[in-house]
């Protein structure tokens, strides 16, 4: 039996907590079946914090993680603390919550159509991995399928994984993310065995537009992939699960970036109950 747990990324109800804070939020992420929590797109302000540590006191929904920004790829506006300007607030946060990992959620700017951007990048996580690991804090790269584009026969994730020390960086892969980018999800989880306490579990849905709306475009474009409750997509999920376990994961936050329209929560609850009815009811 693992003594993994299934956790809740903040992405799936961000504007929800952005609305009406962590006590609605958390009252509500625990009465879907989970008690863990990864904070993500949200301004780290005391004021956040402080209602954060209370809510999750009050509802037993723990912080695991938290995330920063590293030369962000839409730019300079992203919500949360960046890894160069703000180190020292980073750790200040974090140890406050009493989270050691922290995500690196999107791939750098500089990174973009850039070989050299992904040694640079790889260069730089080892070093901001050294300053947080002193402090007691793991940083993590979380990906897309942006990383996986081939430079030379080699992708830039693959640069990453290879040119970081993994004392220092470690990985979440997002198994939907890895299966948009054409390679096999299970095959990563194992490559990164040791170096991914945390798998973001995301399934993969093919959905066409309605028929007024298709078009030859849609060979073209991802207009046909969502993003799916656990179990109610194309992904081998208990595979995937079994995979990560095996490979020392010890989070695995559920994430949806889109509910179309749908409550987060319902979502939520549907991915909660499909789990466990794959077996892994220990997990929560």
């Amino acid at each position: 039996m693992s003594d993994a747990k299934i956790a809740l990324n903040m992405s799936m109800v961000k504007t929800i907590m952005w609305e009406k804070g962590p006590d609605y939020t958390f009252n509500l992420v625990k009465k879907a079946g989970v008690s863990y929590f990864e904070l993500s797109q949200v301004d780290m302000t005391d004021d956040f914090i402080d209602a954060t540590i209370e809510a999750s006191e009050k509802h037993g929904v723990k912080v695991i993680a938290s995330s920063v920004n590293y030369q962000p790829l839409f730019g300079g506006k992203a919500k949360g603390l960046d890894l160069e300007a703000d180190i020292d607030r980073l750790i200040e946060v974090n140890h406050k919550l009493g989270v050691k990992y922290v995500r690196d959620s999107l791939m750098p700017r500089s990174c973009v159509h850039s070989e050299e951007g992904f040694h640079k990048a790889a260069e730089a996580l080892n070093r901001y991995g050294r300053i947080l690991k002193d402090a007691g804090i793991n940083l993590y790269y979380h990906n897309h399928h942006f990383e996986f584009e081939k430079f030379s026969g080699k992708t830039g994730f693959e640069i990453l994984v290879e040119e970081t020390d993994p004392e220092y960086v470690g990985f979440e892969p997002d198994v939907h993310w890895i299966q948009r980018a054409g390679e096999d999800p299970v095959k990563w989880i194992r490559r990164l065995a040791g170096r991914e306490d945390l798998v973001h579990l995301k399934d993969y849905r093919i959905y066409l537009p309605q028929p007024e709306e298709l078009s030859p475009s849609l060979f073209h474009h991802e207009e046909c992939i969502q993003f799916a409750e656990i179990g109610e997509g194309n992904l081998d999920m208990k595979a995937i699960i079994n995979a990560s376990l095996e490979a020392g994961a010890k989070y695995l936050p559920v994430e949806q970036d889109s509910c179309y329209g749908k409550d987060p929560f319902d979502c939520l609850a549907l991915s909660v109950k499909n789990i466990k009815e794959m077996g892994f009811a220990d997990l929560f």
